[in-house]
C-alpha cells in the first residue's frame, strides 16, 4: 500500500497525517476496520486486544476506547461517499482544522476541535483523538437526570468566544467562503435535497430519492404559508459574520467528566474545556444559528419526555411531560445570558439576534423531524404533529419564548 505523506504540526508535537491512500476505495465496516487502522500505522496488531469499539450509527462513525493511553478515537467516514459526484464534507473538516491551527490568534476556536490524528481523502475518512474522560453532553444530561446551570453557562460562553474571536479574523471569511459548496448553509447534512424543498419547489425527478413517508412533513410544511415564508427568509437572508458550526447537537459536544473542577482550576482560560465534532456543515455564517441549535437541545429533552398519541391532545401531552419546560427553562436562560455576558457587543451589532436565536431553534426542530423521517420514520410519525406545533410557535412567536 502506498501513501502520500504530509508532516504537519499539531498543538504540542509533530504528527503524521496520511493525505492520500493510493488503493481501491473502501467502505469501513467491522470486517476491515482493524486492518485499515493497522495499515494506516495507527495501531499494531498487539494493540487490538485492549481496544473497545462502539458503533455510533447516528453520526456514521466508530468510537474506540484505548485504556492504555487513556484516549479515545472518533473514526468518521462520509456515508455512501462513493455514490456522490463531489463530496467535500470530510476534507472540509480537515481544512478547517489546518486553518485554525495556523492562526495563533484563534486559540479558543482551534481548541474546540479535538486533535485530528488521521485524514484519508481518497476514502473520505477522518479520525479525531480525545482524552477518554470526555463524555457527550447528551449522555451527561441523560445519566445525571439534572441540568446544572453552570454547565449551560459554560456552553454559552464557549459559543460566544468562538463567534467573537472569529468575527474579526483576517482572512477567515475568505477561507470559509471558499469551502462552502451550497448557497443554503442551514440545511440538513443528510440528505441535502430534502431541506432544499423547504425553500424551493419540489422537482419530480427527486421524488424517487426519498421514502414516501418523508413527504408527510413536507406536505404539512407547504400548507403553512406563514411558516414557509419565515423559514425562507431565515435561510436565504441569514447573517454572514463569523465561524459557525451550524449543526450543534448535544451528542456532538464533549465535556470532561470533572468539568466543574477544571473550570475552577483554570478560570478564563483561552483554551476551551469543551470539544465539538462534526464540523462538516461549518460556514462563515450566522451566530444565532449555533446558539439556537444549542437551545433546541434543551427543548428536545422537554419534548421527548411527553406522551404522544393520536388520541391525546397536544396540550395534554405538554401537561404530561415527565421533564416539564420549567426544568429546562433555567438552562435555556443561563446559556443565553452567559453568551450575551461573554459577547455583549452582539446586541449592538445584531439587534435582532435574540429573535433569530429562537427562530433558528424552530428551524432546527423542523430539520430534526426531517432527519427522523429518514432514519426513524415510525418515531417521526409520532412526533410530527407535536414538533411542527412547537416549531411553528418558535418561528412565528419568538417574543413569547424570549420572555421565559
Amino acid at each position: 500500500m502506498i501513501y502520500l505523506i504530509q508532516l504537519t504540526k499539531s498543538r504540542k508535537h509533530t504528527r503524521l497525517i496520511r493525505i492520500k491512500k493510493l488503493f481501491v476505495a473502501i467502505t469501513l465496516n467491522y470486517k476491515n476496520l482493524f486492518d485499515y487502522l493497522i495499515d494506516a500505522a495507527i495501531f499494531q496488531k498487539d494493540d487490538l486486544d485492549y481496544l473497545k469499539v462502539d458503533v455510533n450509527s447516528k453520526t456514521f462513525s466508530w468510537v474506540i476506547d484505548i485504556p492504555q493511553k487513556q484516549e479515545k478515537l472518533f473514526i468518521k467516514q462520509t456515508p455512501d461517499y462513493r455514490s456522490l459526484d463531489h463530496d467535500v464534507r470530510i476534507s472540509k473538516e480537515w481544512k478547517l482544522d489546518n486553518f485554525l491551527q495556523s492562526h495563533k490568534d484563534l486559540d479558543s476556536a482551534s481548541s474546540l476541535i479535538p486533535e485530528v490524528l488521521h485524514f484519508d481523502d481518497s476514502n473520505s475518512i477522518l479520525i479525531y483523538k480525545c482524552p477518554n474522560d470526555y463524555i457527550t453532553l447528551q449522555s451527561f444530561y441523560e445519566n445525571q437526570e439534572a441540568f446544572p446551570i453552570a454547565l449551560a453557562e459554560l456552553v454559552g460562553t464557549t459559543l460566544a468566544k468562538l463567534h467573537s474571536q472569529t468575527i474579526n479574523c483576517q482572512g477567515c471569511d475568505t477561507f470559509l467562503t471558499k469551502l462552502e459548496e451550497s448557497k443554503l448553509n442551514y440545511q440538513l447534512p443528510y440528505p441535502d435535497y430534502l431541506s432544499e424543498y423547504l425553500v424551493s419547489r419540489i422537482e419530480p425527478e427527486s421524488l424517487k430519492k426519498t421514502q414516501a413517508v418523508s413527504w408527510r412533513i413536507i406536505g404539512i410544511f407547504q400548507q403553512s404559508e406563514v411558516v414557509r415564508e419565515i423559514v425562507t427568509e431565515l435561510v436565504l437572508n441569514h447573517r454572514h459574520c463569523c465561524l459557525t458550526h451550524n449543526n450543534i447537537q448535544f451528542q456532538k459536544i464533549f465535556i470532561p467528566r470533572h468539568w466543574e473542577k477544571l473550570e475552577l482550576e483554570i478560570p478564563d482560560c483561552d483554551k476551551s474545556l469543551i470539544k465539538m465534532i462534526d464540523w462538516e456543515a461549518c460556514s462563515w455564517g450566522d451566530p444565532a444559528c449555533d446558539l439556537g441549535k444549542a437551545i433546541l437541545g434543551y427543548f428536545l429533552f422537554w419534548l421527548n419526555s411527553m406522551i404522544v398519541h393520536p388520541a391525546i391532545d397536544i396540550k395534554k401531552s405538554i401537561q404530561l411531560a415527565t421533564i416539564p419546560l420549567g426544568v429546562v427553562r433555567p438552562s435555556i436562560v443561563a446559556i443565553t445570558k452567559a453568551y450575551i455576558n461573554a459577547y455583549p457587543n452582539i446586541l449592538e451589532d445584531y439587534p435582532e439576534f435574540l429573535k433569530r436565536v429562537v427562530q433558528f431553534a424552530g428551524l432546527g426542530l423542523i430539520y430534526q423531524l426531517l432527519a427522523e423521517f429518514q432514519l426513524q420514520p415510525e418515531m417521526a410519525l409520532n412526533h410530527q404533529e407535536l414538533y411542527f406545533f412547537i416549531a411553528t410557535q418558535l418561528l412565528c412567536k419568538p417574543e413569547k419564548f424570549l420572555s421565559i
